[in-house]
């Protein structure tokens, strides 16, 4: 570098130089402009002017022009340091002359004063030429000089280039070899140790490389140290020489690097040979061939199972292009070699399981042609089997199914859609009538192309037959069931004719028990005591609580067999009937009725008017001596999708332990005297929910009040709804 820049120096001092001297050699314009001003003087006289018939004054026209060539002549020897000794005499001669031509009256001037005028002009024009000779030739001779010491100066540098060149070459040489042959620490250490070279630039390449180095070399170990795959190299031996990190399988197997370096292969008594054995694969090293995916085994040093890998690899060359051995990767592939023989092992295991089976797998291709079937199917089928293959179902059974059937399978396999349980009678090899159905599925390639249809077939004969044996019993039991609920419903219409005619017999003496005791009363009424008339309102009372029990008796028998038409029915505002309908009752205070709106279900809405004029008239018989008696009417709807109604007062209440016996008929948990009833409402009412296939239950406390709850279907069943 040192002498690179002596070199510019000195090139640019000699430019230097050589500018200020051609700045200093005057130029060739002062001989001329002397010349041009002996012309001039030599044209006042030359010739006279009355010789050419010219005017006085031409005379003076001839002056200004003396003038103007003696001015270019002071100022090109002033621009050009040209010092002309006769120019002050020639100036002072010229002035006097000029003042002559200048007077009033001028005379023509003197023929030998102006060729002498004239002379001086000529003499000062060769004066100067010979002066700029002069300095030309002194200026050249100066400018050779510096040419050669310049020359001088740039040969000493360029010679000193030419050597470091050559050192610089013979290092970089050097270093190139050491890091051609994978040592760069000498490749550095060689750039480091060369002290005739320029020390800061090779030192700074020196630690340019090593940091690339270094860093090169940390992430390849890192790739190897956290890759699945190894990498190895062999000298030109065929001998392990390299292995990357601890990630080979021997390693991993207890083996140690020592085990593996310097050996070959075949050395190995723990490597298993591959498949074409040891010689074949050397043999193809010798013809430096590249090999891949070659497989073998590696033992356990101690316990355990076999490793497999697979190792592919290529011919190794230095920068010289001459053989060094073998490089390539490993990979461990004991999980696919695995999975592969399970692989084998399924597929014979579904190959048996295919031969042994009832169902057996078919396929077809992108025209929907049946593929070649299985030997099974010929052997089960036989003509019927040969004479499906190669073509579409619907022309091989043509006759198997109709056309509406045929028209809307091939409109499924035209839309690619799959297609389940497909079912054909088709004639057997020996004899009768075999039932198939086939399911299957589109098949696709890699990109998405349509290859065909494949599924699985299903001989379903027998259960054919006892789907056919079923609907028989099926039928008969139909029949049996028909004639059973015939018998059921006569028996109902007899009971409840009984039950009616039963009722009208009883309600006859009860109402003649009644009318006598009204009768004795009136007709008595003066003549009877205290006790007397006590013993007849006892009578009147005892019959009406019959008749109220004989309507109760009628009304349970009915609700078990009665007719039950279901609609949606609006409960909320059913309930606003039936509490417009209840009848006057002597009471502390005006029920607060809370109904809520929008309550709806499917019920039988005269069975559901039962059910709610028993729960609220119980509400408000039971709030009869409440000061701020409240009954409310809600619903919501269940996790299971069923409506839970409920009716809660804050009336008498009862005994919780005792809730199971209000839904048992004539059991009361009340007096009489206090609460009045027959004991049969709340079982019409669990009869009622029952056939409605929900449920009912009470809660309550003695003193707060009672909760009915009883569910029903929020909506109508799937096949009735609107």
């Amino acid at each position: 570098m040192g002498w690179l820049i002596l070199v510019v120096v000195a090139a640019l001092t000699f430019g230097a130089l050589a500018f200020l001297l051609l700045f200093r050699m005057p130029g060739h314009t002062v001989p001329q402009d002397a010349s041009a001003l002996a012309s001039a003087v030599a044209r006042l006289g030359w010739p006279a002017p009355e010789a050419v018939g010219g005017a006085p004054n031409d005379l003076s026209t001839r002056g200004k022009t003396v003038d103007a060539a003696l001015a270019r002549l002071e100022a090109g020897s002033v621009a050009a340091a040209v010092e002309l000794p006769a120019l002050g005499t020639f100036s002072a001669g010229w002035a006097q002359l000029r003042l002559t031509l200048q007077a009033t009256a001028p005379t023509p001037p003197d023929v030998a004063e102006l060729r002498a005028l004239a002379d001086r002009a000529d003499s000062m024009a060769s004066a100067a030429g010979l002066l700029i000779e002069e300095r030309n030739d002194r200026l050249e001779r100066w400018l050779k000089a510096l040419a050669l010491l310049l020359t001088a100066a740039l040969l000493l540098p360029l010679h000193g280039l030419w050597r470091q060149r050559q050192r610089v070459r013979a290092s970089l040489h050097a270093f190139s070899s050491h890091l051609g042959s994978g040592d760069w620490q000498d490749a550095v250490q060689t750039l480091r140790d060369d002290r005739l070279g320029p020390p800061s630039a090779f030192d700074a390449l020196a630690t340019g490389v090593e940091g690339v180095m270094v860093e090169t070399e940390r992430r390849w170990q890192a790739l190897a140290d956290l890759s699945a795959d190894w990498y190895w190299e062999t000298d030109e031996s065929h001998r392990i020489s390299r292995l990357s990190g601890s990630s080979p399988p021997a390693i991993q197997q207890g083996w140690s690097l020592p085990d593996l370096l310097g050996r070959r292969r075949d050395e190995l008594s723990f490597c298993e040979p591959p498949a074409h054995g040891w010689e074949r694969f050397h043999e193809s090293l010798e013809r430096r061939e590249a090999f891949r995916d070659l497989e073998y085994r590696i033992l356990p040093r101690h316990t355990g199972g076999a490793l497999w890998v697979s190792i592919s690899g290529r011919p190794r060359h230095d920068v010289f292009g001459d053989f060094v051995g073998y490089e390539g990767v490993g990979r461990d592939v004991t999980a696919r070699k695995m999975a592969h023989d399970r692989l084998i092992a399924s597929e014979q295991r579904w190959s048996l399981m295919a031969g042994l089976a009832s169902d057996w797998y078919w396929q077809t291709d992108d025209e929907h042609r049946m593929l070649p079937l299985s030997p099974e199917l010929y052997r089960r089928f036989g003509a019927v089997a040969d004479r499906l293959e190669g073509r579409p179902r619907w022309e091989a059974h043509r006759d198997l199914l109709s056309a509406e059937q045929w028209a809307e399978h091939r409109a499924d396999l035209d839309a690619r859609r799959p297609f389940r349980s497909l079912q054909m009678e088709i004639e057997a090899t020996g004899g009768g009538y075999i039932w198939i159905s086939i399911s299957g599925i589109p098949r696709f390639d890699g990109q998405g192309r349509f290859l065909g249809y494949h599924g699985v077939g299903r001989d379903v004969t027998v259960r054919k037959q006892a789907e056919r044996l079923l609907q028989r019993h099926n039928e008969e039991l139909k029949r049996a069931v028909a004639l059973r609920t015939r018998d059921l419903e006569r028996l109902n219409l007899d009971l409840d004719a009984f039950s009616r005619q039963l009722a009208h017999e009883l309600r006859t003496p009860i109402g003649h028990v009644q009318g006598l005791a009204h009768l004795i009363e009136a007709r008595a009424g003066d003549r009877l005591t205290g006790e007397e008339r006590q013993l007849l309102d006892l009578q009147v009372s005892a019959a009406r609580s019959m008749r109220d029990t004989v309507d109760a008796l009628l009304q349970l028998a009915r609700s078990t067999v009665q007719d039950m038409p279901m609609d949606v029915v609006d409960i909320s505002a059913l309930a606003a009937a039936v509490v417009a309908e209840l009848p006057p009752l002597r009471r502390q205070a005006e029920i607060d009725w809370s109904l809520a709106p929008g309550l709806r279900a499917w019920a039988s809405p005269p069975a559901l008017r039962i059910v709610l004029v028993n729960l609220l008239g119980n509400a408000a018989k039971f709030t009869r001596k409440v000061n701020a008696p409240v009954v409310k009417l809600s619903g919501d709807v269940d996790d299971d999708g069923r409506l839970r109604i409920s009716v809660q007062d804050n009336g008498a209440g009862f005994d919780a332990a005792l809730a199971d016996r209000l839904f048992v008929p004539f059991s009361r948990l009340h007096g009489g005297d206090d609460f009045h009833g027959t004991g049969i409402g709340l079982t019409i009412v669990q009869r009622i929910v029952e056939r409605h296939g929900g449920s009912v239950c009470a809660h309550g406390q003695n003193g707060q009040g009672a909760r009915f709850e009883f569910t029903l279907a929020a909506q109508a069943p799937a096949g009735l709804r609107p």
